[in-house]
């Protein structure tokens, strides 16, 4: 301890030559032990003689750094992800390549026009299919009618026949139906648009035409199915009358009730003037 007031009181340093023995349990002022106080500094020549001075091969190696020296000359480790691609795998990527190449254009359709269809020859099946059909139309035009109905016009106007009251006119029933062949097939061909009365009750909505879609032989057997069906009791449509009527009436909006009437009214030979004036009306 420092007998001098001026001096702060220091602990004892220690020998000189133990500079880790004395001073090691001062207390710094966050409350830790400052392990570092009295240590001396150690002048750079001490340092060499001690690094020259540690043990040589063969002798015991007490050092740390000596120790791992070993460690230290071994080569790094490889590390993963930067491996060559195999050439094998090479080799079947552009197998694979070529092959999907060779199949687009194979069954790819030429990459034509009729790149829709699977190939070439649906065309000539549908072509096929539609012709049969429309003799099956000829021959049975009931039963082809039935069909047609089944396939296009249930929807709307139900298995029944019946339509849905104040949405769709029904079929059974319906004067437009029964009535003169040359209405119904209009309206088979051209639509029908605006409002009507059927059977006693009021509509007003639009059918779209099928003249685009179905042939004469078909309108003509949907016609002569539903003039003959449940209570219907008209006579058959013939083919010859829908070929007529669409040579005549080269229309591109449906009809409306007071067309068909004023059609009806008029008879087969006005009705092409008829229809190409409605046409051109805005």
């Amino acid at each position: 301890m420092s007998t001098d007031p001026d001096q702060p009181d220091r602990p004892d340093e220690g020998d000189p030559e133990q500079p880790h023995e004395g001073g090691l349990r001062r207390e710094g002022p966050s409350g830790l032990m400052d392990v570092t106080h009295g240590h001396r500094a150690v002048p750079s020549d001490e340092i060499i003689e001690h690094e020259t001075s540690l043990p040589q091969e063969g002798e015991l190696e007490p050092d740390i750094e000596r120790i791992h020296r070993l460690i230290l000359r071994e080569p790094a480790d490889p590390q993963e992800g930067r491996e060559p691609v195999p050439w094998w795998l090479w080799a079947i990527g552009a197998l694979a390549l070529f092959w999907g190449g060779w199949y687009l254009g194979y069954h790819g359709g030429s990459f034509g026009s009729d790149v829709h269809v699977a190939y070439h020859r649906t065309t000539e099946f549908v072509e096929g299919q539609a012709g049969q059909q429309a003799e099956e139309a000829i021959a049975n035009p009931v039963e082809a009618g039935q069909r047609i109905y089944t396939a296009r016009c249930q929807v709307c106007h139900q298995a029944n026949g019946q339509g849905q009251p104040g949405v769709f006119p029904p079929i059974v029933g319906s004067e437009w139906v029964t009535g003169a062949p040359e209405t119904v097939v209009r309206i088979l061909l051209h639509g029908m648009q605006g409002p009507v009365t059927v059977a006693g009750q009021s509509f007003n909505g639009a059918m779209p035409g099928w003249g685009n879609i179905l042939s004469d032989a078909e309108i003509a057997a949907v016609a002569t199915f539903i003039r003959q069906w449940e209570t219907n009791d008209a006579p058959a449509v013939e083919a010859a009358l829908v070929q007529q009527l669409r040579s005549e009436a080269q229309r591109t909006t449906p009809w409306t009730a007071d067309e068909l009437r004023q059609a009806e009214a008029a008879g087969p030979e006005t009705t092409a003037a008829t229809s190409d004036t409605t046409a051109q009306q805005p």
